[in-house]
């Protein structure tokens, strides 16, 4: 699968440059179900710089793991740009890592809503510096959008370790 080798090359990229920059890293996955922690694991030397990763599907756990609140799950849902911040902020407190990141979407076949349909996923990225989130639109069937989600959560952890040098 091209995007599950993509994954595998942006995580020997961000074990190297967090090792390099001393920079610790984190995990809160809800669609993704534990790719993004469980691709930077297949690196070795991944335990120099991966804390740990919370997979918290159900938003009873994105609440009491992560401590998003329970209005902006009601509010916004769990596909939003204010869960998948919550996320990452909670990863990040929760892990003691310098960065941590969060991913939350709708993979498919069923679920999504007419502004957010089948494959959108929020992506949280929090350090030092505050927390950045993105929203993208992924095609292709259930193992394809997690996969593409799982890169790109992969490429803004690489991203915040340029940063946070």
């Amino acid at each position: 699968m091209m995007d599950e080798r993509k994954a595998r090359e942006r995580a020997l990229e961000l074990v190297q440059s967090a090792a390099a920059a001393g920079l610790t890293v984190a995990t809160a996955e809800s669609c993704t179900a534990g790719l993004v922690a469980s691709t930077i694991a297949s690196i070795p030397g991944a335990s120099e710089v991966l804390r740990g990763g919370a997979v918290t599907y159900v938003d009873e756990l994105k609440h009491q793991v992560l401590g998003v609140h329970r209005e902006t799950l009601a509010i916004w849902s769990a596909v939003s740009e204010p869960c998948a911040r919550e996320m990452a902020v909670g990863a990040r407190r929760v892990f003691e890592s310098s960065i941590a990141v969060s991913v939350t979407g709708y993979a498919g076949p069923g679920g999504g809503t007419d502004a957010d349909p089948v494959g959108t996923v929020y992506l949280g990225c929090a350090d030092e510096h505050g927390t950045r989130v993105e929203r993208c639109q992924f095609e292709g069937e259930r193992d394809e959008v997690r996969w593409q989600a799982a890169v790109r959560a992969l490429e803004l952890l690489i991203a915040a370790c340029g940063d946070n040098v």
